[in-house]
């Protein structure tokens, strides 16, 4: 296991102890598909917590499957794969704007800004563990 899934246990049974903001910046390039981290994510977090991340931006066209590994060995995402993983475990989005996360060999790079809201009673209690 990680860290993520040690205290994604523990949070689980203890739902007095969730957090009420997630914040990942520059930290889902990591990361192909998102749907098991947004999961984990949602899981760790209480009613109306939160989510706000940032992302290597990709278009459908180059990531037909809404994520793509590039050169640099990391992940870039398509707005509408950020989206559906996000809604899919309870999240609504709440802003979304292109920013330019950080200057690479000098060149910008394309990024996507999101925030997320954790819905009232839109979840799955009943998933099990996420291994990251």
């Amino acid at each position: 296991g990680n860290t993520l899934n040690a205290a994604s246990s523990e949070y689980r049974s203890s739902p007095l102890d969730k957090f009420d903001l997630v914040v990942a910046a520059d930290v889902l390039v990591y990361f192909g598909k998102l749907h098991e981290l947004f999961q984990t994510f949602a899981h760790l977090s209480s009613t109306n917590a939160g989510l706000i991340f940032s992302c290597e931006r990709a278009s459908e066209e180059e990531a037909p499957l809404g994520w793509r590994l590039l050169a640099s060995g990391r992940f870039a995402h398509t707005k509408k794969h950020a989206i559906e993983a996000a809604e899919e475990v309870g999240y609504e989005l709440v802003r979304y704007q292109e920013i330019v996360p950080r200057m690479e060999k000098g060149e910008e790079v394309r990024g996507h800004l999101f925030s997320f809201v954790l819905k009232p009673g839109e979840r799955s209690e009943d998933h099990g563990k996420t291994e990251l």
